[in-house]
């Protein structure tokens, strides 16, 4: 939740850390002096807050979209005194990471620390720091040199903390040109697609990109390494299984080899693969809910490197000892990979493998979740190792039958995060307000 400084502050009371639909009371809290605070949904009031309540309610709408929630506290005369934002069915912090520039010149840092914590006051597992897409080394005490670079250029710095329990958090921060030494602190990820497979400049976008129907500023244009979520129908295991089983048969060398260093993984809570932010990244998300809360309420495995394993032999041998084959909730697992993938700032897939008899509680229906995925700009994909499994509310399935079938479509869903690329917009918008023109470049907004 972000709040904006003041001569009098308002605090949400009601957080909405879960998928929102419907009628919700949004409450607040607010200090002496405040007369009344004013709510807006999506930049519509809802309603005004007074005394002794403090009170509206919301209707969030019975599909799954992304919202922004703003309380706009102000005196008797109507003057405004301070507000709160709050995003829903929006990547939430459960860690929150800053980075803070260092040098004897504001207008030309020589080096960056990065600050990393998380709600459960846990330690991060590992911190990776980007510039314009290179890894930077730190010192061991957070902070970072950073390379020689032209200061009349924009600059993107990125920095992502892993947390215990698939927590993480990321900042993405502009700097130089026409910043100067200011930095943008807003900043909105849009990722788009190509119908070629071609490199791509933030001039090819002058007057092509929109919100609320006012034209945005492009600050960069980067592709770095892809995100793949992938959730798994518990009920598919087996045939995915055996499939592993004889990957395993064509090498049994790198079988041991990759057994072993698995098991480590496993077994070492505190260790991390070190990935480089161009290379592409495999995450298990489980779809059995924990005590957790916010994004962890469905567990998400530390990354894997599909350079390094291979996406093939990741989506048949990685499995959480977490996962049961009672409760499964399918549906909003899909959802929360979404939003996961959302937060990152980078090509992005979910990935679902699904059987022909799917025995899961969601809460919510298949197609609402795809809309709200869409929305997100989050392509989803649909695996099957069942050959001709009929139309189902998931969409038409990709059949994954055998080593020919996973590889096949492993090769296609890489080809296609190959032609994502992120635009970096300055401000920050709500995903499915953006809008592309049309275009004879061969540009499509992600979806």
């Amino acid at each position: 939740m972000t709040r904006y400084a003041g001569e009098t502050m308002v605090t949400f009371l009601s957080l909405f850390l879960w998928l929102m639909t419907d009628v919700h009371p949004v409450k607040v809290a607010v200090d002496p002096g405040v007369a009344s605070v004013e709510i807006f949904l999506d930049g519509e009031g809802i309603g005004v807050a007074i005394e002794p309540e403090w009170e509206v309610e919301c209707d969030f709408g019975d599909r799954l979209r992304p919202h922004e929630l703003v309380a706009v506290a102000r005196d008797e005369t109507g003057r405004e005194l301070g507000r709160a934002v709050q995003l829903v069915n929006l990547p939430r912090a459960n860690a929150e990471v800053e980075i803070v520039f260092e040098g004897e010149s504001p207008e030309a840092p020589t080096a960056l620390r990065v600050i990393a914590e998380s709600a459960e006051r846990l330690e991060p597992l590992a911190i990776f720091v980007t510039f314009d897409g290179l890894m930077l080394r730190g010192d061991g005490h957070g902070r970072f040199p950073l390379p020689s670079y032209d200061s009349s250029r924009i600059h993107i710095v990125s920095a992502e903390g892993y947390f215990p329990e698939g927590v993480t958090a990321r900042r993405d921060i502009t700097f130089g040109g026409a910043y100067g030494g200011m930095v943008a602190t807003e900043l909105t990820a849009v990722p788009v697609i190509l119908d070629k497979n071609r490199e791509l400049t933030a001039g090819e976008f002058q007057g092509l990109l929109s919100a609320r129907g006012i034209a945005v500023r492009v600050a960069a244009v980067e592709r770095p390494g892809a995100r793949v979520y992938m959730v798994r129908d518990h009920g598919v295991w087996p045939a995915l299984r055996s499939t592993g089983r004889a990957i395993d048969r064509r090498d049994m060398a790198s079988r041991q080899v990759y057994m072993k260093e698995l098991m480590r993984k496993a077994e070492e809570t505190a260790w991390i693969e070190e990935i480089s932010p161009q290379k592409d990244r495999f995450y298990l998300l489980v779809p059995n809910p924990t005590d957790s809360r916010g994004l962890s309420l469905f567990p998400i495995l530390q990354p894997f490197s599909v350079k390094r394993w291979g996406l093939p032999w990741l989506s048949t041998h990685i499995v959480s000892p977490m996962a049961t084959v009672h409760g499964q909730r399918l549906s909003e697992a899909v959802a929360l990979a979404g939003l996961r993938a959302a937060a990152d700032g980078c090509p992005r897939a979910v990935v679902l493998v699904i059987g022909d008899d799917v025995v899961g509680h969601s809460g919510y229906h298949s197609p609402a979740v795809r809309e709200y995925l869409r929305a997100l700009r989050v392509p989803l994909v649909v695996w099957s190792p069942v050959r001709d499994l009929p139309p189902e509310p998931w969409g038409k399935a990709e059949t994954v039958t055998g080593i020919g079938g996973l590889n096949k479509a492993s090769q296609r869903l890489l080809k296609g995060l190959r032609r994502q690329w992120i635009v970096w917009l300055e401000g920050r918008y709500l995903p499915h307000e953006i809008e592309l023109a049309k275009n004879d470049k061969g540009i499509r907004l992600a979806e």
